[in-house]
Parts: C-alpha cells; sequence; structure tokens
C-alpha cells in the first residue's frame, strides 16, 4: 500500500508538471488571440521608435560632421578673401580638401548621404557666386569675394569627384568654375583640352583665370608624353588671350600660360 501511494503521488506530480508546462502557452496563446490587435499596435510603436532613435543619431552625427567640415571650409574661405589674388594654387588649399576628405571619410553614414552633402554644399557656393556675378559691382572687392569661393569649393575637391562631369557640362559659369576648382586640386589628364576650351570660350575673365591655373597644376603633376601637342594647346590658349580686343588682356593669365609653356619646355628637355 505504501508503494501504491509513493507511485500515485509520483503520477500526481508528473501530470502537475506537464500542465504547468502546457499551461503558460496556452495561456499566452489565448492572451495573444485575444489582444492581437494591441499586441501587433504596441510591436509597431516600438518599431517606429526605434527606427526614430536610429534616425535622430544618425542625423545627430551627420549634423556634427557638417558642422565641423563647414568650420574648416569657412576658415579656408576667409583666409583667402583676405589676400590678393595668387598665380598658384597654395598648399594650405590643398591640406584643406585632405582635411575635409579625412573628417568626412571618417562620419559613420552612407556614402550617399556625403555625397548629398557635398552636392549641396558645392550648389550652394555655385548660387552664391553666379549671385555675387550678378549684384556686385567688378573691382577688388568682388575679386576678393569669388576667391573666398574658389577656395570654399577647392575645400571639397576630393570628395566632390562624382560631381565632376556634371559640373563639368553644366550650363551656367559658376557650375564650371566648380569644376575648375576641382580641377586645380585634383588634376585629371582627360580635362585637360576642355580645359583649354574654357580660355578659349569663356567670356568671364575670372575662369580664363582659374582654367590656367589648373593646366598649371596638371602639367606639374603629370609628365606628357605629347609634350609639343600640349605646348602648341597652351600657346594658341595664350595667343587667344593676347589677342583680346575688349580691353586690356588679364596679365595673370598670361603670366600662368607662360609658366605653364616653361614647364613644358623643361618636359621637352627631360625627354630629349
Amino acid at each position: 500500500m505504501i508503494f501504491q501511494g509513493e507511485e500515485l503521488s509520483a503520477n500526481l506530480n508528473a501530470i502537475a508538471a506537464i500542465l504547468r508546462a502546457v499551461l503558460w502557452p496556452a495561456v499566452v496563446l489565448v492572451l495573444f488571440i485575444c489582444y492581437r490587435v494591441k499586441i501587433g499596435a504596441l510591436l509597431e510603436v516600438l518599431t517606429r521608435k526605434v527606427k526614430d532613435a536610429r534616425h535622430l543619431k544618425a542625423g545627430q552625427i551627420e549634423i556634427d560632421t557638417t558642422e565641423a567640415i563647414d568650420k574648416v571650409v569657412e576658415q579656408a574661405g576667409r583666409a583667402a578673401g583676405a589676400q590678393d589674388i595668387k598665380r598658384e594654387l597654395p598648399n594650405s588649399q590643398i591640406e584643406t580638401a585632405r582635411l575635409v576628405e579625412r573628417n568626412l571619410s571618417a562620419a559613420p553614414i552612407a556614402f550617399s548621404e556625403k555625397l548629398d552633402v557635398v552636392e549641396q554644399r558645392v550648389k550652394g557656393l555655385v548660387e552664391e557666386y553666379e549671385r555675387m556675378r550678378r549684384e556686385m559691382p567688378g573691382g577688388q572687392q568682388r575679386t576678393r569675394s569669388m576667391n573666398e569661393i574658389t577656395a570654399k569649393i577647392r575645400a571639397y575637391a576630393f570628395v566632390a569627384q562624382p560631381l565632376l562631369p556634371f559640373l563639368a557640362d553644366g550650363e551656367r559659369p559658376g557650375d564650371r568654375l566648380a569644376a575648375i576648382c576641382i580641377l586645380q586640386v585634383k588634376p585629371e589628364p582627360s580635362f585637360f583640352h576642355w580645359l583649354i576650351e574654357r580660355i578659349m570660350r569663356e567670356d568671364q575673365a575670372f575662369l580664363l583665370f582659374h582654367s590656367s591655373i589648373a593646366i598649371l597644376q596638371l602639367v606639374k603633376a603629370y609628365p606628357f608624353i605629347g609634350v609639343e601637342d600640349a605646348k602648341e594647346a597652351v600657346q594658341s590658349a595664350l595667343n587667344h588671350v593676347l589677342g583680346f580686343r575688349g580691353g586690356k588682356p588679364d596679365q595673370n593669365t598670361i603670366e600662368v600660360l607662360n609658366q605653364v609653356l616653361r614647364q613644358l619646355s623643361t618636359r621637352t628637355e627631360e625627354f630629349a
């Protein structure tokens, strides 16, 4: 009898354990069925909150990144605007472009978001240049203000490379100026003849001058195999500037193009 009692107790305990194992899932299932609409709505709210928090964090990272870059770019612009026009690209502006590239590369945001930031800034500077040309009278102050804009565009040169083809084909002089500024910092041999065309076709002396700077940077950076062809193209551009009949030819452009020819002559001697 004692044995039977122990067996009965064991069976009851086993049944209780089975009931406990089955009961809670059953309760949970019943509750889920009864409140599935409310539970679904709660999960949707929680999911949205998590997404919002992620977007907020990403947005804050983007804001912090752009603010840091904007500060660097503004400093470069002010420094250039306080100086007279230079016939060569200052190394400090190349270093600024490298700093902007490092800061943007380090930012934990998507490449598309980085490119959006750069495109917005460059387009804004193009608009500023176009507005300045329309509204400010010619003179030293306008030239210095335009120098400030070009220095700011140069600061984005390394990160704005994907925009180069679109800017080069732009209808506005400001678009093409932006492309020229990018090529000053990061020369591209495939754009050599495009730069020569700017000197032959543009009607703004400011674009002619900066095109000559970009050509000089290109000649310094790359050894030309067809040196004689390059010299002929630069000489044609120089003759075009010298033959300007609408006033005094821009001496800065003339001097830079002569410097390009001297640089190419040195290359001719190297290959002789």
